[in-house]
């Protein structure tokens, strides 16, 4: 809600700088976005009116002569299509300063000395949106009734040495959505209360009433008023009354229109207003529309009605989507003599959905789906009849229809002030209390510690008795509150055992410079077991939002995908990804929770580079960096096993489980081709990952790893090349070195593999290199030598081995 301080002061006796005002009322808890000086940056901008007007041939251009308040007329070359002769226009003298601090200079257009600018409101700061039609591709005119004369400067006349402050309400505080609601919340922050007039309206035309039978669904309008003014001249409303709408960030539109939307700004009560020849049947229905109805909104967009949207018809056809906007068919043009209002209640949660439903939200129905002030329904369509007499010559006809007319009593709400004084911890007296009700305009009776507050029906947002602790708290200023201690047992902070041995799972996965991913725990229930070794029943939402947010994931795998098909799409091909999170599942009508961790990986390893060093990730690299985890994280690898497996979603032959001591802890291997030949951005693509279930292992990690010094003595390096049959596994020639190396052996790794024509068919070599370190003393040839001779003859007892 825009407001104009200006505006305010019509309520007010405002005599503070309006941005001091702004942090006042941030502070009380409505909090002001901005504030806006519109004329803020400009300079020597004038009043100027134009003596004649005489078209370049050739061009678009005009030369005129404009009197600006000055000893002589300014000539001045334009190039918008409405100047003409006898205006009263907006002038930029030389050495002016518009919009976007554009600086005017004196020059030459098409040979002709120009003095100026003859200004369009947007190059003054103005938006469009505001900007009145017949204005938007030309520059302003002032109309007639302006109180202007050559050389004055315009912003008091366009309202721009307004300030205009910018209510950035909550959903709670709709009652600020007007400007008698702004002036209640500023007068109790500023102590003084409003001059809110009542509005007395005098008849003087032929009761209408029998002219029109009104049939309203009680439940669709609890209220509904109609009020009919007759001889109506149409044209442009009173510049004071453009003033306030475009301040108020609303396009004039004529003098009907802008009086409906004047007095929606004024009261916070939506208005409408009808050519009455829409009900030349006699008839006005409000109620649900029909399936294959149809409406043509002003805004001439057609729309299919729902059968749960509100409308207004004629008896027979929709005429207006009610709370929301009006049809074309009813619309108040330029030969409309009689017009009927409306100011009603509506159902505020069938016009917010209507609304959404079309796409359509206005300000209309920004304030039926908050909430409005039920006590303003009279009112507002009285001071519109009003308007319209004084504003558009119009008669207004005896009578009202009140189709339905529903009362609410103002809400009573008891409670103490021990009770408010103990939330907010203050010490405040009964009578304080009371002065500070008495600023929001609420009565008050106190009865001893008691207190009951009437409230009335403008604040609908206070029904308990909390509402006025925070009321009283704010008036108060929450900046007079005492800062004292919490009386709570004081809590030592830090990390369980628990997230202790995942954090630092996580900072090992980091250290191997994988990326953090964090992906929704709900997807479709396809995708929740997919990638799941052995899925269990899924944990599925009773009310999803969309099927493809239905089920709690069983993997982060899924999630992980989801991302790299997302950065695929955008042209990032090498990821290395990871994600630390639950799992969920239920058995036995037991939802359970695990907590996972996954990686992802594709593309390259290393940056392209000038050396071409680049590397493919395959199975064996992922393989590396999860033995590389668990090394850190104080796994046995002698402990786990590697399974071939067929999974849902992973490659049928390149996969793994994993297993420790024999029972599943996860699982790795390459994303099936079947998944990602589905998804268009990973066509073609190839995605390795693993994903460990951690609480499976959370008993074997151990608590850290603790760094030791670097050996004194040398270590001493041997090489062991080997003949031996094709079916004779790594593992088992590694287990049969590490049982008979002795103590020594620090480190044992494979160094060549070769099978082929040129060793026996059935056989295959490899060679190995052993490092032997003796720690705290100098290890000698003959201790190597002699755990070698051990070790070849272990190796050809055991596995019929060939030295080379």
């Amino acid at each position: 809600m825009l407001v104009s301080y200006n505006w305010l002061q019509d309520f007010l006796n405002l005599d503070q700088d309006p941005k001091d005002l702004a942090e006042k009322i941030t502070r009380t808890g409505v909090e002001i976005a901005s504030v806006n000086h519109p004329q803020e940056g400009l300079k020597k901008i004038v009043v100027g009116h134009v003596l004649d007007c005489k078209a370049v041939e050739g061009t678009h251009l005009h030369l005129t002569h404009v009197d600006v308040g000055e000893d002589e007329p300014l000539q001045i070359v334009c190039g918008a299509p409405n100047v003409s002769a006898g205006e009263n226009v907006i002038v930029a003298l030389h050495g002016a300063r518009i919009a976007g601090n554009e600086k005017i200079k004196k020059g030459k257009i098409r040979g002709m000395e120009s003095y100026g600018m003859l200004c369009a409101l947007q190059e003054i700061g103005f938006s469009d949106s505001t900007v009145p039609e017949k204005y938007v591709n030309g520059i302003y005119v002032f109309p007639e009734d302006a109180e202007v004369k050559p050389g004055d400067d315009v912003y008091q006349a366009l309202g721009m040495d307004d300030y205009i402050l910018d209510f950035d309400i909550t959903p709670n505080r709709a009652d600020t959505l007007s400007m008698e609601g702004a002036a209640y919340e500023v007068g109790a922050i500023v102590n003084e209360k409003p001059q809110i007039e009542n509005v007395v309206l005098k008849e003087d035309g032929p009761d209408w009433t029998s002219e029109l039978d009104a049939e309203v669904d009680e439940k669709l309008a609890p209220k509904y008023y109609l009020r009919k003014v007759s001889g109506v001249k149409i044209g442009d409303s009173p510049l004071w009354m453009q003033r306030r709408l475009w301040n108020a960030g609303i396009r004039p539109i004529n003098n009907v229109v802008d009086v409906t939307n004047y007095v929606m700004l004024l009261t916070g009560q939506p208005m409408h207003a009808y050519d009455a020849k829409t009900f030349k049947s006699g008839k006005l229905v409000v109620r649900k529309a029909e399936k294959g109805e149809k409406l043509t909104l002003l805004n001439d967009k057609e729309i299919e009605l729902d059968p749960n949207d509100i409308i207004i018809t004629d008896g027979d056809k929709p005429v207006m989507m009610a709370g929301v906007m009006g049809g074309k068919n009813s619309e108040v043009e330029n030969d409309t003599t009689d017009v009927i209002l409306e100011s009603a209640v509506f159902d505020g949660t069938l016009v917010r959905k209507a609304a959404l439903r079309h796409a359509n939200r206005t300000e209309a129905s920004s304030r039926f789906e908050k909430g409005i002030n039920w006590d303003n329904t009279q009112k507002a369509i009285d001071i519109a009849a009003l308007l319209l007499r004084n504003d558009a010559s119009a008669t207004v006809n005896a009578g009202e229809i009140k189709a339905t007319d529903q009362t609410r009593k103002p809400a009573v709400v008891k409670t103490t002030v021990s009770y408010i004084n103990n939330v907010l911890g203050t010490e405040l007296s009964s009578d304080e209390m009371v002065k500070i009700l008495d600023r929001l305009c609420f009565e008050t009776q106190v009865d001893g510690d008691q207190l009951t507050v009437t409230v009335p029906n403008r604040r609908w947002d206070i029904a308990i008795p909390a509402d006025l602790v925070e009321e009283v708290g704010r008036i108060y200023g929450y900046d007079n509150l005492k800062s004292t201690q919490p009386l709570l047992a004081e809590t030592h902070g830090g990390y369980s055992e628990a997230e202790t041995k995942l954090r630092r799972a996580k900072k090992v996965v980091e250290g191997q410079g994988l990326m953090e991913a964090i992906s929704y725990s709900l997807t479709s229930p396809e995708k929740a077991v997919r990638f799941t070794m052995n899925p269990k029943p899924l944990a599925e939402v009773e009310m999803p939002l969309n099927s493809a947010r239905s089920a709690m994931r069983q993997n982060l795998m899924t999630g992980l995908v989801d991302a790299a098909s997302y950065n695929f799409a955008r042209k990032e091909n090498d990821l290395h990804f990871f994600e630390q999170g639950r799992v969920y599942d239920h058995d036995n009508d037991t939802f359970n929770e695990h907590e996972h961790l996954a990686t992802l990986y594709s593309g390259s390893i290393f940056e392209d580079n000038w050396q071409h060093k680049n590397e493919k990730v395959d199975f064996f690299y992922v393989k590396g960096q999860l033995e590389d985890l668990f090394e850190a994280i104080g796994l046995d690898e002698n402990k786990i096993e590697y399974k071939a497996a067929e999974i849902n979603g992973m490659h049928p032959t390149r996969t793994a489980a994993i297993y420790l001591d024999g029972q599943y802890i996860g699982m790795i291997g390459m994303i099936a081709h079947a998944v990602t030949m589905a998804d268009k951005a990973l066509r073609g693509s190839e995605l390795y990952g693993y994903e460990l279930d951690l609480d499976a292992i959370d008993a074997t990690l151990n608590k850290g790893m603790t760094s030791k010094p670097a050996p004194k003595f040398p270590a001493i390096e041997r090489d062991l090349s080997i003949l031996v049959k094709k079916d004779v596994t790594n593992s088992e020639i590694e287990n049969v070195i590490l049982a008979n190396a002795g103590k020594y052996l620090k480190n044992l790794k494979v160094i060549d593999v070769y099978e082929g024509s040129h060793i026996e068919p059935g056989k295959k070599s490899l060679a190995y290199n052993l490092t032997f370190l003796n720690e705290h003393d100098t290890l000698t040839d003959e201790v190597v030598t002699k755990a070698m001779n051990k070790i070849t003859e272990a190796l050809m007892n055991d596995l019929e081995v060939k030295i080379r």
